[in-house]
């Protein structure tokens, strides 16, 4: 037997393997196993990171509605009331009501502690993949609160490859105090 036809024998050979079809569902169902549990992995960190978010905002809305609560009482109490206001305010002449005043410390203090009880006493929300939350700013004029909070998501499945194993996120949160519409008028009800 020549070389030549050991060539020959090899050659078919190799053309008859790189042409089989032989196996190739196997690989198509490994490739498609693969994309499945990729795509697994990154919708639940997606899923953690929007749970985590749902969390902040409603913790910084409770923030907000807390320190709105905090009546400056000399600011409230500092306006006379008489006959004249009265009958002004009735014939809707009277001036415009600026909303309820609001005691900023002790608005500060109380959104500081709800944040603080959302994240528990542990320092650590496991239900929702937050690992650390914080108040970042808070604004008062004496009659809105503006705040703003952060947390850190972290990821059930991290990305060691492209080293994200966690995630902030943001949220804001404002709020004025109201008076309710009412049909009482300086202690007489008309309605």
């Amino acid at each position: 037997m020549g070389v030549a036809t050991m060539f020959n024998r090899l050659k078919s050979k190799l053309t008859l393997l790189v042409y089989s079809q032989r196996g190739s569902i196997s690989i198509l169902a490994i490739g498609l196993f693969t994309v499945l549990l990729a795509a697994a992995l990154i919708l639940s960190d997606v899923t953690t990171v929007y749970l985590a978010k749902r969390t902040l905002i409603l913790a910084s809305e409770a923030a907000v509605q807390r320190g709105s609560k905090n009546l400056d009482q000399s600011a409230y109490y500092s306006g006379e009331y008489n006959t004249t206001t009265f009958l002004q305010g009735l014939l809707g002449s009277g001036e415009e009501d600026p909303g309820i005043p609001i005691d900023c410390q002790a608005g500060l203090g109380d959104a500081r502690e709800v944040i603080s009880n959302w994240q528990g006493e542990d320092r650590t929300i496991s239900r929702s993949g937050i690992s650390e939350m914080q108040l970042r700013d808070f604004q008062c004029d004496g009659f809105q609160i503006y705040l703003e909070s952060s947390a850190v998501v972290e990821l059930p499945f991290p990305f060691s490859f492209i080293g994200v194993n966690e995630v902030e996120i943001n949220s804001s949160a404002g709020g004025i105090g109201e008076r309710s519409e009412t049909d009482n008028y300086y202690g007489v009800d008309i309605g």
